[in-house]
Formats: C-alpha cells, structure tokens, sequence
C-alpha cells in the first residue's frame, strides 16, 4: 500500500489520540469534510452517530485519555475515477475515563474519502469493535 495512505491514516490516528480527554478535533479537522450531511458513526453511544463533523465535538464526556493504534493492514480502493476512496483497516483502542473504568478493544475502521481541491476528505465514517466471544461468555 501507498505510504501516503499509510501516513495520512498514521495521522489520522495519532490526532484521535489523547492525554487530556479531548482529542484534538482542530488538528482532526483537515481530515473531515465540514459538510453538515457528513455521517460519522463511532463506536461509543449516539447509536445514530454524528451529523457533521461540528456535532462530534461533544463526544466522550468523562473521557482522560483514548489511544488509537492502527495495525499494519490497510486496504485502498478507488472509486469513481480516482476521485473517492475507501480506506479500510483494523485497531487497538485503549479508553480511561475520569472515573477509573478502562478498557481496551479491536476495532474496524471503514472511511470514505473524497478528493476536493486536491485533498482527500472523510465523508462517511464507521468504526466497529470486535467482541472478544472467550471472554463474553
């Protein structure tokens, strides 16, 4: 895979990423299309998700610190002529909030980007977690 695709989903990454409990939605910025029919689902509640990206800046009440660590499994596809691509890759997300709970999951990621103004945007994104079955039961 491309390491422009691995560098920017690299960022991406690290922008989630945070010690203070919020991350730094400024820097995620240049990553989101400002549209305000831009749907973003995460993987903690509102189940509907996020209509437009000035919505998610409320999110994680309570939080002290998220980890977002991508693993090294990428996958491209372009669409549309080189102007939209699907990026698809998986996680380790580590959550702490201000009341001691933590928790660590494996996460899906599946992004749609589109290329304006020669910059690639997200305009749908959805995460999922996998549920570890040995530990559920």
């Amino acid at each position: 895979m491309s390491s422009e695709w691995q560098n920017r989903i690299h960022e991406y990454c690290k922008a989630w990423t945070t010690d203070s409990g919020h991350p730094d939605f400024d820097r995620l910025a240049m990553f989101y299309a400002m549209d305000s029919d831009v749907v973003i689902y995460d993987s903690l509640p509102p189940l509907e998700g996020f209509a437009g990206f000035a919505e998610m800046r409320s999110i994680y009440p309570g939080l002290s610190r998220l980890s977002v660590s991508p693993n090294q499994d990428l996958q491209v596809k372009f669409l549309a002529e080189g102007q939209v691509a699907v990026t698809v890759f998986t996680s380790r997300m580590a959550y702490a909030f201000e009341d001691g709970s933590e928790f660590e999951v494996n996460a899906r990621h599946t992004d749609v980007w589109e290329k304006r103004n020669n910059q690639w945007l997200i305009v749908h994104e959805h995460p999922s977690t996998v549920i570890n079955l040995s530990k559920a039961e």
